[in-house]
This record gives structure tokens, sequence and C-alpha cells, in this order.
């Protein structure tokens, strides 16, 4: 029989973390104002100076009673105060990815999971929508538990299921999707293109009263146009097949036209080219409910960046001009573009290793991504904000777990972030990130602390102690409920 844990006798005992000197920004407004913490939810938001500081010892009787009636259990200890200095810094509600890759659900190691949660956290991720392209594919009821089995041991960020569209992402007929639904999943993807039409219409109309999302990667190879580069003169001097943007913008064209069909709830993931952006203005012009995503890089990067066949340099999308990405970062700085998204892709370093066109795309992107955007000339704070937290976190119906309000009763999902920290991965020397084009790559804006249920998954820029971690998160009430099971099993 397991031992039972040793409990404290009397009430839980919590540790107090106040968040002081930053400035709070949300959606239309900024403010100064410290943070109280108790048991995973922000229980105070007082004006600058005023959160409660030093050691619990110096509290008077009246600020134990306050405090202590703030917790789920109306009665607390309070452990320590742990204070986290922002001055200089911004607050933000945590970032929602939308797009990363970060487990295969029936031959996962659980290590691999909680570095790629751990990775995520220090990229300022609070929550990550997990694609469905795994082997076997994630587009069955046993799958999605398992990965949501394996999840709950990466603490580090809370890890959302996506289910694919069809089954075995074969294109041919759908997925179980009122089940996976119904088990509570809201974001459906092939993870690629969608080459057949009619069913996306279908997949769309059966998502729209689920509550559901359809999402399309709007790919050249929608209409049999795959290649490893933008089609132009860079491509040309390299003598590596291109992918024309209009490409991109047919198949973009066919999937708003299926949303206009049915009404359904469409996501463009991934787009790259400044034809595709006018086109999701005109959509939501017309009042389509479409919305589109982003990669960071391609914000940063153009087709010329790769034309040392530099295979970390092989993306999907491919990159493309400057002019598509000066129409990209103005999509960001409208809305037209709903999220900036990681593409994260876990890749070993021989897979890189072979010549350019032969390499497959991606790599890993989920400490960089929002560096990236929030570090950008030309990209407004809080526009940034938008695309990397509160918008995807609406997507995907998540604001629990970051991109919503900061306010008292809410979870604790928050970022810490110094736009002025110059940094790169080779000088972050805990970083996870080895298949990444940014290792000497100086990036001016860094998430120094990143706040997971009530956690501190990120310290001063770095992991959290994972054991330390797991501690810290091991509540009161999980204790009881182990107390409980333990005691029935016995009877």
């Amino acid at each position: 029989m397991p031992e039972v844990p040793a409990l404290p006798d009397g009430p839980p005992q919590w540790p107090l973390l106040v968040i002081t000197g930053g400035e709070i920004v949300e959606r239309g407004q900024r403010r100064a104002a410290d943070i109280s913490i108790i048991d995973g939810h922000i229980v105070r938001v007082d004006p600058p100076g005023s959160a409660l500081r030093g050691s619990p010892d110096g509290l008077s009787a009246d600020e134990w009673e306050a405090l202590a009636a703030l917790t789920a259990a109306g009665d607390a200890v309070f452990t320590h105060i742990d204070e986290i200095d922002a001055t200089g810094c911004v607050v933000a509600s945590g970032f929602v990815d939308l797009c990363a890759r970060v487990a295969e659900p029936l031959a996962v190691d659980v290590d691999v999971m909680q570095i790629a949660a751990a990775s995520a956290a220090m990229g300022g991720v609070t929550a990550l929508v997990a694609q469905p392209d795994t082997d076997p594919p994630l587009d069955r009821l046993g799958q999605l538990a398992e990965l949501r089995r394996i999840a709950v041991l990466a603490p580090s960020c809370h890890i959302i299921p996506a289910a694919a569209v069809t089954a075995g992402r074969a294109g041919e007929h759908l997925a179980p999707m009122a089940e996976l639904a119904e088990a509570g999943v809201r974001w459906f993807t092939d993870a690629g293109p969608q080459r057949n039409w009619e069913l996306l219409c279908w997949a769309l109309l059966y998502a729209a009263p689920l509550g559901a999302t359809v999402a399309v990667r709007p790919s050249g190879a929608t209409v049999g146009i795959g290649a490893p580069m933008h089609e132009g003169a860079v491509s040309a001097r390299m003598g590596v097949a291109g992918e024309p943007a209009e490409a991109e913008h047919v198949a973009a064209a066919a999937a708003i036209s299926a949303a206009r069909r049915t009404g359904g709830r469409l996501h463009l993931d991934r787009i790259s080219a400044a034809v595709t952006v006018e086109l999701v203005r005109g959509a939501k012009a017309e009042g389509l409910d479409v919305s589109a995503s982003v990669t960071a890089e391609q914000l940063l990067f153009i087709d010329a960046d790769a034309a040392g066949f530099d295979t970390l340099m092989r993306a999907e999308p491919p990159y493309r001009t400057a002019a598509d990405r000066a129409a990209l970062v103005a999509g960001v700085n409208d809305r037209t573009i709903d999220a900036v998204v990681s593409a994260h892709t876990l890749l070993p370093l021989n897979d890189k290793d072979v010549p350019f066109d032969e390499a497959p795309p991606g790599f890993a992107a989920l400490e960089t991504a929002a560096a990236i955007v929030l570090g950008h000339p030309d990209i407004e704070l809080e526009s940034a904000l938008d695309a990397l937290s509160w918008r995807p976190a609406e997507l995907a119906g998540v604001t629990h777990l970051g991109g919503g309000p900061i306010e008292p009763g809410q979870p604790a999902n928050l970022v810490v972030i110094d736009l002025d920290r110059p940094w790169t991965q080779n000088t972050r020397d805990k970083s996870f990130a080895r298949v990444s084009p940014h290792h000497d790559r100086r990036l001016n804006a860094q998430v120094t602390e990143t706040i997971v249920n009530g956690t501190r998954a990120v310290r001063a820029g770095y992991p959290n102690d994972p054991d330390r971690l797991a501690q810290e998160r091991d509540s009161y009430r999980i204790h009881r409920r182990w107390e409980r099971l333990v005691q029935e099993s016995s009877a």
C-alpha cells in the first residue's frame, strides 16, 4: 500500500507571490499596479507600492485574516512572500500559441513533452495548441486521452490538444468530430493543406454547431505546387524549385469560399503572402468568420536569407519577398492577422544535415517567437500582445489559460517582459533549442518571468527547477484527494 504523503496539521499552507513595479498592459489600457497571487489565482491588484512585502511575520492580524479569506479554502497559513520585482518591465497575460508540434501520443517520451513545455514557458507561452500530425494522427478519443495524460506531467505550460479534421489526416472522410468536441476539442486541423473542397465544406458545417474552428494551411500543395523556396529571382539563382505566392492565394481563396458557403469558423494557418493578407482583409470586411496566423519568422526573414542553402532557413511556408514581409507586418498591426505562432517542430540535428531541398522544414521556435515580435521595430506593443496573447486565447477559447483579464479571481497565467534586454540563444546556457536559426542572432526583448497556475515556471529568464516546480504545484487539495483514495482502497 503506498504511503500517504505527510500533511500539515491545521489550515493549508501557501506562498504569497507578488509582482511589483511593473506596467500591466491589457487591451485598451495600461496601468502601473502590484499583483498578489495565492493558490494559483490573482487575489489582489493594488496601486503601486501597496502589495505586501517582506516576511509573513510582519503581517498584522487583520492582514492575515484578509489574505486567508481570499484563498479557496477560506483559511490559510502563508509560508513566505515571494516577490518579483518587475520595475521597468511589462506585465501581461500569458501567451497562447495556436501551432506547435510537441509530441507523438503513442510513442512520446515524457521528457520530450516536459522539455517542450519548458521551452514554451521560456518564451512566455502559458498555453499551446498541440498539432495532431503525430504518428498515429490524433483523430480518436484514445489518443486524445493519452496526450492529456502525458501533458499533466509537463506542468510548465498548458497543452491543448487539437484533433485531425479527417481520419488519419488522409483527406478522405471526416474524423469523429462530434465525439472529439464532446471530449473538449475545439480546434480541428490536418496541420496541412486540405485538397478536398467539398470535405472542407462538410467539416465547417459540422464544426459550427460544436463551437469549433477548422484550421487549414493554404499551401501550394493544395493545387499540386509544393516547393522549398518562394518562386522568384532568389530561387532561380539557387536552382531550387519555388512555390509562387499565387499558389497560396488560390488555396486561401478556395478555403474562404467554403467558409462563405457554410458560415463555418475558418482559420488560415501560417499565411505568408501579401495577396493572402488582402484576401483575409476582404473576408473580414465581408463579415465572414475567418481568422489567420503567421509564423514569427515570416515577420523577420525573406527568401534572400535562405540564399546560402542553410537548412535551418528551410521553413513551411517558405520565406517570401520583402514586400510580402511588409504586408504581413502591416496585417499584424491592423489586426487583419489574428495570431503569431511558433510552428515549433522537434527535429534532431542530423535531419537538417542534408541538401537544402531535401531537408524537412521547421525548427525549435517556442523560446524565440515572442521575442521576435516584441522586439520588432515595426510592430506596436499592443499589436504584438494582441497577436501573441489576447486574440489567440479568444480563438482557442482558453482565456483562463492565457490572454485573459488581469483581475482578482482570474487564474494566474502571466508573463513579465523586459523590452530592452538583448540576448542570444548561445548566451542562454539553459536554452532547449538545438535546431534553430537564432543561435547567434541578437533578440532585443526577453521574457524574464512566466507564471503558470500561480507558479513561477521561469525565473529571471531561466526555467525553474523541475523538481521544485512539481513540488510547488502540488496543492493541498491534491494531497487531500490522495489521502482519501488510499483510505478508500484500504477499507
